[in-house]
C-alpha cells in the first residue's frame, strides 16, 4: 500500500514540475538567451535601415542630387510684376510649393501675414528642374498689393532662416526654371521621429521577457520553441519592411524640405513588434517524462 501512494505521489510531482532535466526539451534560461539573440539579429536590420534614413534626413542640404516629387498643388509664377498675391504663407504644419515653368523674369507675391514669422526655403531638384536654379526674395510693407516688383530690390538668396514680419508680404524672383518649396522654421528636425524608436529598441527586451514569462529553471519542448522562434521572424520581417517606408519617409522631409507634420501617423516603435513577438511565443513546458 505504501508503495502504490508513494508511487501516485512521485507521479503528481513530476507531472507538475518541469524543473528538472530533459534531454528532448530547452531549458527556459538557454530558450531566453537564444531567442534574445535571434531578436537582437533581426532588430539591428530595422535599427540600421531606420539610423541610415535619420542621418540622411539631419542637414538642410543633405543631398542635392535628391530627386523630389512635384505636388498639382504647386503655385505657378507670373511674368506681370504688378499681379497681386498669388499664395499664402505656410502655416506650421503645412508647405507651399512654388513652381516656375518657363525662363524669363518670374515672379510670386505672398499675401500679407499678420505675425511675424520665419520660413526656410529651398529650392528642390525634381524630374523638370535642377537644385542648382537660384531665386531671390524680399520681404516687405512694399511687396504686398500690386506694387511692381520689378522696381523692388529682390536680392536676398531664398536659404534656410527668411523673416517675414507682420504686415509683410513675402516676393520672390527667378530668372530660370525652379522648383520652391516653403515651411516655417523649426529647430526640430526629422530624425526626432526616431526617439521612440530608440526607446524601444532599449525597452524591447524587457517588454519581451515580461510578457513571455520564460522560466530559468523549467524545460520546454523543442516544437514550441521552434515556433517561437518562427513567430519572432514573421514579426521582425513586417518590422524591417516597415522600417524600409519609415526610413523612405525620413529622406524625404529631411532633402524635401517638408515640416515633421508630415511624418504625422507613421511611427517606428520596436516596443510593440516585442509585444507582438512575446504574445506569439507561447512555449509549452515538457510533459512528465520530458517530452
Amino acid at each position: 500500500m505504501l508503495k502504490i501512494v508513494f508511487s501516485i505521489f512521485v507521479f503528481l510531482f513530476f507531472a507538475n514540475c518541469t524543473n528538472f532535466f530533459s534531454p528532448f526539451g530547452i531549458r527556459g534560461e538557454e530558450a531566453k538567451k537564444q531567442l534574445q539573440e535571434h531578436r537582437n539579429n533581426l532588430g539591428f536590420v530595422s535599427f540600421l535601415g531606420i539610423l541610415s534614413g535619420s542621418i540622411s534626413s539631419t542637414s538642410y542640404s543633405s543631398n542635392s542630387n535628391y530627386t523630389c516629387q512635384r505636388e498639382s498643388s504647386a503655385i505657378t509664377a507670373f511674368s506681370t510684376p504688378t499681379t497681386g498675391a498669388n499664395f499664402n504663407l505656410p502655416s506650421a504644419t503645412e508647405y507651399v510649393d512654388l513652381t516656375v515653368i518657363s525662363g524669363g523674369t518670374q515672379y510670386f507675391r505672398s499675401n500679407q501675414t499678420s505675425a511675424s514669422l520665419r520660413f526656410t526655403g529651398k529650392i528642390l531638384k525634381t524630374q523638370n528642374t535642377s537644385s542648382n536654379a537660384i531665386c531671390y526674395y524680399t520681404a516687405s510693407a512694399g511687396a504686398c498689393g500690386t506694387t511692381d516688383l520689378s522696381g523692388l530690390g529682390i536680392s536676398s538668396t531664398i536659404g534656410s532662416f527668411m523673416t517675414v514680419d507682420s504686415g509683410q508680404c513675402l516676393a520672390i524672383r527667378c530668372t530660370e526654371t525652379a522648383y520652391i518649396r516653403l515651411k516655417q522654421y523649426s529647430t526640430e528636425t526629422a530624425s526626432m521621429a526616431t526617439l521612440d524608436s530608440v526607446s524601444g529598441l532599449i525597452n524591447g527586451p524587457y517588454i519581451f521577457e515580461a510578457i513571455t514569462r520564460i522560466g530559468d529553471r523549467a524545460y520546454y519542448t523543442m516544437e514550441s520553441f521552434d515556433r517561437c522562434k518562427k513567430e519572432i521572424t514573421n514579426f521582425a520581417l513586417i518590422e524591417i519592411q516597415y522600417a524600409s517606408f519609415f526610413s523612405s519617409q525620413l529622406v524625404e522631409v529631411g532633402n524635401c524640405n517638408k515640416p515633421n507634420s508630415a511624418l504625422q501617423g507613421l511611427s517606428f516603435n520596436p516596443a510593440l513588434t516585442s509585444s507582438l513577438q512575446a504574445d506569439a511565443c507561447d512555449l509549452e513546458p515538457v510533459n512528465a517524462v520530458g517530452f
